[in-house]
């Protein structure tokens, strides 16, 4: 069904890239680690961005994403919808005013738009593939005070 809405002849080529280079983009503000101010080595691979047919002004944003070990995203929200599925390692999402949720590989989390929250890695690291639905030309994420 989603390969009925994405028209192939216009997706974007993979390329990796280094978070870093991407902050703006895909991680706004600093990676946080517990190793006392050693730089977190977060890398995407961007497999597609492209608009979605037949639903005005929408696009789907997919990334490959590995998270290294004792690692936690700034606390965060989406306009739209993101949904992740854990490849390998394990990732404990954690949302404002809900119970944190341990998702191990194979499983996959949805997180409604406007849900704050951030994700953080144990011992192991991990391993996602990120799927995003997002209003295109609106930033992809808002970055919020940590509580």
């Amino acid at each position: 069904m989603l390969a009925a809405l994405i028209n192939p002849s216009l997706c974007i080529k993979r390329s990796f890239c280094c978070v870093s280079l991407l902050i703006p983009i895909l991680l706004p503000g600093p990676v946080q680690a517990d190793d006392h101010g050693a730089v977190a080595s977060v890398v995407a691979e961007n497999l597609l961005r492209n608009m979605i047919q037949g639903v005005e002004d929408k696009e789907i944003i997919v990334s490959r994403v590995s998270f290294p070990p004792r690692t936690q995203l700034p606390w965060h929200w989406h306009p739209g919808e993101e949904v992740f599925y854990v490849i390998e390692g394990s990732v404990i999402l954690k949302r404002r005013n809900q119970p944190d949720m341990l998702s191990q590989a194979g499983d996959a989390q949805k997180i409604a738009p406007e849900v704050v929250h951030t994700g953080e890695t144990g011992e192991v690291g991990a391993e996602l593939v990120i799927f995003r639905v997002h209003t295109a030309g609106e930033p992809e994420r808002h970055l919020v005070e940590s509580f």
